[in-house]
């Protein structure tokens, strides 16, 4: 699996730095995981996800991930690409308010 984050920036952001966003996680609104499924179908796929947790069950395998972050678990996306044979769950990240994440 992968652990990737994403976050959403404009102009202001990259050209001008008008707001205090950076390109560490701390400032990304989004995490991404791509978990790699070969040889299986999107029938086959069990996905339970908790505020901490990820919790994913095939008849070949399965993955419990501890995630780095707290999520908002009933508003995430997952999508399985065929193709890839590739799992992709978005998931967005709840964190408190500070300085950076004032939104």
């Amino acid at each position: 699996y992968q652990i990737l984050f994403k976050q959403c920036v404009g102009t202001e952001d990259v050209f001008f730095g008008m707001s205090r966003k950076d390109p560490s996680t701390a400032c990304c609104e989004d995490m991404v995981i791509k978990i790699k499924l070969p040889e299986t179908k999107y029938s086959d796929i069990a996905l339970d996800i908790q505020e901490k947790v990820l919790d994913l069950r095939t008849p070949q395998k399965k993955l419990l991930l501890h995630l780095p972050y707290r999520v908002d678990s009933k508003n995430g996306k997952a999508r399985f690409l065929s193709e890839e044979e590739t799992l992709e769950v978005t998931l967005r990240i709840s964190r408190m308010f500070d300085f950076i994440n004032f939104l």
